[in-house]
């Protein structure tokens, strides 16, 4: 992909970058018919300019174009430069850029002469000479030591960097090609004006590419953006790759949606002839036998690849799945499954080179896997794995709004779209540049502009082309500005339960996770196990942090056991505490007045215990038994400065009891529990019963009874002042509505993070995780892949972690 428009893509981009240096000019162009006589031969490059002092504002100000700044060509086309900060042309100007060798380039200057176009009096340090040879006269202007050649022939001033140039137009030997005449003499409403010349540049060992005659691009340049629109044209006289869209019509551009953020660039081609369009192809590479085609890609109208960091993908969008399957199924033999998504042994890897050379040439299409109409063909498994995580996570191109931005530029159907990422077009840009100025593109940062795209729909015996390239600010690496997907790790068993973040040592993100094997994992934020513990039976409910001496502390129980463990996978003293009868209830943790003189809740069947930090039983608490089993683990609320807790039985009995276990709240009505915790609102108790009431209990006793028209999924949470609901697919924030896709839902849970509520909600169907603010607004970046309820929690970032696969953990860093 690189190869094709590599030379393309630096010309266009660093168009602007020659121009910083001539002044202004008169509002009202001259003919340019006198002047295009005189650009050179061989020119790689010409500018019509008409308005030099609005153009050098704009470049100026181009937060792209500053950064080439130090670089040797910015540094010499500069106002600064004695040489051409007095040139001060009243009318339309042309530059032309002749490239003399690898890494030197020469300009060509071209205006019409008037009295005050160069005032060389005032100069100071100059020398000029009258040189003559071949009986042709011209001048050598030196200033600050740098040399420039001169001649007005004709009434058109003529300045160049070359002496050999100056003398050829002086000769004659200028641009006689016609299709550059045609693209010159285009209109163009644009004070500039780019015409390029098609580059040949070596795509394989055995074949060069001409991809296009000249190209003619109306240059945009904005603080914030870059952009240019033109056509392009091609020949019939020789061979042009451009001529293999004859008579195909460009379709729909889908490669947004596969590719992932963290790309280096891709490359997409259109066709509705599948058949033709291989044929052109094989005639432009000189190919005499036709060779047989498999029949894959009739029914494919998009095909393209994806630059990764270490190999290059291939991928294909099918019209119709099912027939491309069918085209698919002699050349593949499952290999594995990922995410419910099967892997195959891909056994043509050279048919894409074979096929489309040479817009494709990688010879590695070993597997290959469908994600929705599109087929994926990687070199390896583990890429192949990177791109479903990428598809599934919406961590892909067209998800991000710096994507949105580009693509207000584009037209949504193209013969061939390119896009270049994470500023990889500074190496193509840095081919024009000498040795010396190479050095000095590596240290340059494109962090702000994340995707520049270059776009051709072939229209009859040209194209139209677009080339556009916008700041994307801080969010440029995250997927829509919001989340990306840190590690996925594989455990030695199955997960139990659901992983849960903790706060780990100096801020950062832990995850607490256990498998069916009843091992317990502590994991970093970076994927690194950092300890295992084998507890020999299941954690009941959530992990509790605790702060008991020096560090942070997870504290759970299992049926058997009541374990403090520390960050380093060390028991606290005391702990584990183990009971021969069986522990009924998840852990309570009671932390009354927030000085981390903790009271931990323990429930067997009908009995609570109740211990201090130290693993020592509270004396002080009466309350130590129940007329029923407990079926809820006792809650603290804190309620106009008084400590209730509440127990609640399963003969419908409420507990309302003070600190020392005496009755606080007299409650005179039994309750049909349901699963739902019983939770403050309004200084009330509520209750959520099976019946599908709300029971609001005052704190002198007085309920009163609601009945909810919901279903019987319906849950109900609060935290702080977030109240949320969900009945089926409907879930309340606060009492705004957001409507989910039909499914089965995990009960929606409240994260507090930087003073922000969040709330986590997951599809288990589709395998897709929300996150919401407390506003109802869907963060960006989500839905996520996920299989389990979501853990959230504040560390060095904000971190997600959720299960994916049966045995896997997948975290994702979010913003």
């Amino acid at each position: 992909m690189g190869k094709i428009h590599r030379k393309l893509f630096a010309l266009l981009l660093l168009a602007p970058m020659f121009l910083g240096i001539f002044g202004s000019c008169d509002k009202t162009p001259s003919k340019t018919g006198t002047l295009m006589d005189f650009v050179p031969e061989n020119a790689s490059l010409v500018f019509k300019i008409s308005k030099l002092e609005n153009l050098q504002a704009d470049i100026e100000a181009s937060s792209l174009l500053s950064k080439f700044e130090k670089t040797a060509p910015y540094s010499f086309f500069t106002e600064k430069t004695a040489l051409f900060k007095n040139l001060q042309p009243t009318s339309q100007s042309l530059l032309c850029i002749n490239e003399m060798n690898d890494s030197v380039s020469a300009f060509t200057f071209i205006s019409k002469h008037s009295k005050n176009l160069f005032q060389l009096d005032s100069i100071k340090n100059k020398t000029v000479e009258t040189l003559q040879i071949d009986k042709q006269a011209f001048q050598r202007i030196t200033i600050d030591k740098q040399i420039a050649y001169s001649a007005i022939i004709d009434s058109v001033f003529v300045v160049s960097s070359s002496q050999q140039i100056l003398q050829d137009i002086l000769k004659g030997k200028t641009e006689r090609d016609a299709t550059f005449k045609k693209v010159f003499n285009l209109p163009s409403s644009n004070g500039f004006t780019a015409l390029v010349r098609g580059n040949k540049i070596a795509a394989t060992d055995a074949i060069k590419i001409d991809f296009t005659s000249w190209s003619a691009l109306d240059v945009a340049i904005a603080p914030e953006s870059f952009s240019a629109t033109g056509i392009t044209l091609a020949t019939d006289s020789i061979p042009q790759l451009l001529n293999v869209f004859e008579r195909q019509s460009p379709q729909y551009n889908h490669l947004a949606a596969i590719v992932p953020t963290d790309a280096l660039g891709a490359l997409s081609f259109t066709f509705n002839d599948a058949e033709t369009f291989q044929n052109k192809l094989r005639l432009f590479r000189g190919e005499k036998n036709t060779t047989k085609t498999t029949g894959i890609f009739g029914s494919v109208s998009e095909v393209g690849s994806i630059q990764l960091k270490n190999e290059t993908a291939i991928f294909i969008k099918s019209i119709d799945a099912s027939l491309t399957d069918d085209a698919l199924a002699r050349f593949v033999s499952a290999k594995s499954m990922f995410r419910e998504i099967e892997i195959s042994s891909f056994s043509e890897p050279q048919l894409f080179q074979k096929t489309f050379s040479p817009f494709i040439n990688s010879e590695k299409a070993n597997y290959v896997f469908q994600l929705e109409n599109f087929f994926v063909f990687t070199e390896s498994e583990s890429t192949a794995e990177q791109l479903i995580s990428s598809f599934q996570n919406n961590a892909t191109l067209k998800n991000t709004s710096y994507f949105e931005n580009t693509a207000q530029d584009l037209s949504t159907a193209s013969s061939l779209l390119i896009f270049k990422m994470q500023g990889e077009f500074s190496e193509p840009i840095a081919s024009f540049f000498n040795s010396k100025s190479r050095a000095g593109i590596k240290n340059i940062s494109f962090d702000k502009f994340p995707l520049a795209a270059l776009q051709f729909s072939f229209d009859r015996n040209f194209a139209h082309l677009t080339l556009s390239c916008r700041e994307a600010g801080a969010s440029a690496k995250s997927v829509s500005g919001g989340v990306s997907e840190k590690f996925n790790i594989k455990l030695e068993s199955p997960i139990l339960g659901n992983p849960q973040l903790v706060e780990g040592k100096n801020g950062s993100n832990n995850v607490v996770v256990q498998d069916i094997g009843n091992k317990l994992y502590f994991i970093s934020e970076n994927g690194k196990i950092l300890w295992t513990k084998n507890l020999g039976t299941g954690i009941l409910g959530k992990v509790e942090e605790v702060e008991i001496s020096g560090g942070k502390q997870i504290a759970f129980v299992t049926q058997d056991g009541f374990y403090i463990i520390d960050r380093n996978g060390k028991d606290v003293k005391g702990f584990p505490i183990k009971f021969k009868d069986k522990i009924t209830q998840p852990l309570s943790v009671f932390d009354y007045d927030n000085n981390r003189n903790y009271r931990f809740v323990v429930v067997q069947g009908k009995e609570v215990l109740m211990y201090d930090k130290n693993g020592k039983i509270v004396k002080g608490f009466g309350f130590s038994k129940t007329k029923s089993e407990i079926v809820q683990s006792p809650v603290h609320i804190r309620m106009s400065n008084k400590d209730y807790i509440v127990i609640a039985e399963e003969n419908g009995k409420l507990n309302i009891l003070s600190r020392v276990g005496k009755t606080r709240v007299s409650v005179s009505k039994n309750f049909k529990f349901s699963e739902i915790p019983i939770v403050e609102e309004d200084n009330y108790f509520v209750v959520i019963t099976t019946e599908n009431t709300k029971e609001r209990i005052s704190q002198d006793g007085k309920i009163s009874s609601q009945k909810l028209d919901v279903s019987s999924n319906y849950w109900f949470t609060i935290l702080n002042r977030t109240k949320v609901t969900k009945d089926d697919n409907l879930l309340r924030i606060d009492g705004k509505l957001i409507e989910l896709p039909l499914g089965l839902y995990t009960h929606p849970q409240l994260f507090k993070i930087n003073r922000n509520i969040y709330i986590t909600i997951t599809e288990t169907q589709e395998k897709k995780v929300y996150v919401f603010d407390k506003n109802g607004k869907l963060l960006n970046g989500f839905p996520v892949y996920g299989t389990s309820a979501a853990s959230m929690a504040e560390g060095s970032a904000t971190g997600l972690v959720v299960k994916g696969e049966a045995n896997s953990v997948v975290f994702y860093s979010v913003n």
